[in-house]
């Protein structure tokens, strides 16, 4: 039964010294660090049940972090006195960004420019000539391939062309019957002639001959003044011919290319031209 005893007080003994080494220390929050995101905003009317702490001083009033708004702010004295005796921790304020410098230079207005409108091609012209019968006749074969909207325009001019030859003639007389008995005078010397019969110029005139060169039909005048007749005469002969040219207009750049073709393939000697 002693030993039983002994048992228990020892027992009881080493409870008490486990319950006295697992009591935690009174923490000192004065010594740590406090977290401005940790603490808690309480309100106005809170007051602690009951606490050993001294009341805090009424005039301090609990720092509160730069981005809560003022009005909710606690005075200190609704905080225990160990944490409103704590420094303040303050969020670290960024500086702004410099507002950029206004400089002097004028603002250069955007304009927006509209592309010219392109210029509308006038019709082209183009004139071909001058042509003869024969060129004319095969000009006006090959149009209808062309397809214009409009006949071409033809300016028609009379023109005197050499047929190479000479003549030689003698002025009639005064009186028909003088002319006449010319001629006979004219054959008895070895002279040809006969009167020109046909409307004209040269109406009622002899004709002593017509040659291929000058120099032979000079040759007979030369004669003739020999033997008396100097009024005798060399002209040389010419046709008289129409010639056609041709004004093509408003000629869009199509037709003016066929109308070229169209001049390389049948007349390449007489050119096309602008219109004067």
């Amino acid at each position: 039964m002693k030993w039983f005893l002994v048992i228990v007080v020892v027992l009881n003994v080493l409870v008490g010294l486990y319950g006295v080494l697992k009591q935690k220390p009174v923490a000192d929050i004065g010594a740590q660090d406090i977290n401005a995101a940790q603490l808690t905003i309480l309100p106005a009317s809170w007051s602690p049940a009951s606490t050993p702490l001294a009341q805090p001083e009424a005039s301090a009033v609990t720092a509160l972090p730069d981005n809560l708004d003022a009005s909710v702010a606690t005075p200190a004295a609704a905080l225990p006195a160990t944490l409103a005796s704590q420094p303040a921790v303050q969020k670290p304020v960024m500086p702004k960004p410099a507002a950029p410098l206004k400089t002097d230079t004028p603002t250069v207005a955007k304009v927006e420019l509209t592309p010219a409108a392109k210029p509308v091609a006038a019709g082209q012209c183009l004139a071909w000539g001058a042509l003869d019968a024969k060129q004319l006749a095969r000009v006006q074969g090959g149009l209808p391939a062309l397809k214009l909207a409009t006949a071409p325009q033809s300016s028609v001019k009379e023109e005197a062309r050499g047929s190479g030859r000479v003549w030689v003639f003698y002025p009639p007389l005064a009186t028909k019957a003088e002319t006449q008995t010319l001629v006979a005078e004219l054959k008895g010397k070895g002279f040809d002639s006969y009167i020109v019969k046909t409307e004209g110029e040269f109406s009622g005139h002899l004709s002593l001959g017509l040659f291929s060169k000058e120099a032979a039909a000079q040759a007979l005048v030369t004669r003739l003044k020999a033997a008396g007749y100097d009024k005798a005469r060399v002209d040389a002969r010419s046709e008289r011919s129409q010639l056609t040219t041709l004004s093509f207009r408003a000629l869009d750049a199509a037709q003016a290319d066929k109308l070229r073709a169209l001049q390389q393939r049948l007349l390449p000697g007489i050119p096309l031209r602008a219109c004067s």
